[in-house]
């Protein structure tokens, strides 16, 4: 008996289940045989196990729309503005940035804390929760090129049109619409 009828029932339905490319079992996508998580290439046809892709939008886990409800200078400190931004929770989130358009009532990408940004070295930063300029700030306002957008003054916060959902996930294309170029 072929071992792909071996694979019926729970393994099978297990490793449907998983997406290609996550850490447990997997399907070939050359002959549809069942291969187990540890297997790197197809038990059957030694077929390469698929490269793992990132999900649409994945490149933006804890990445939100928000709006901006609240504008105030940080005392003391020309360039720095403390906003508070709804972002879909309970409570808005405070964020101290430097970007000129982070204005009351407009749309912005908010970085969370956790979520992952690549530094100016090139590396992947975390955004944590600290003090700017004295006033605690718990994310980042995301600029168009760290967004991977193109176009966008990096010198500001991206914006979104109104029609974009607070606490949604922001668009991995630029938006017409948005005003911070």
């Amino acid at each position: 008996m072929p071992k792909k009828d071996k694979k019926a029932g729970k393994e099978a339905s297990a490793a449907e289940a998983e997406p290609v490319g996550a850490s447990g079992p997997w399907r070939c996508a050359e002959c549809e045989q069942d291969n187990e998580a540890a297997d790197e290439v197809c038990c059957a046809c030694e077929e390469p196990r698929p490269a793992t892709e990132p999900a649409e939008g994945a490149r933006f886990k804890g990445y939100v729309v928000g709006l901006v409800i609240s504008a105030e200078k940080v005392p003391n400190k020309d360039k720095l503005t403390v906003v508070q931004v709804d972002v879909g929770a309970e409570e808005p989130l405070q964020v101290v940035t430097n970007a000129p358009n982070a204005v009351e009532g407009a749309r912005v990408v908010v970085a969370t804390v956790g979520a992952t940004f690549a530094g100016s070295s090139g590396e992947d930063e975390v955004v944590k929760k600290g003090a700017v300029g004295g006033v605690m700030s718990h994310g980042m306002l995301c600029n168009a090129p760290m967004l991977g957008w193109k176009g966008g003054d990096a010198r500001c916060a991206a914006t979104l049109p109104e029609e974009s959902a607070v606490g949604g996930q922001p668009p991995v294309e630029r938006p017409r619409g948005g005003k911070d170029a």
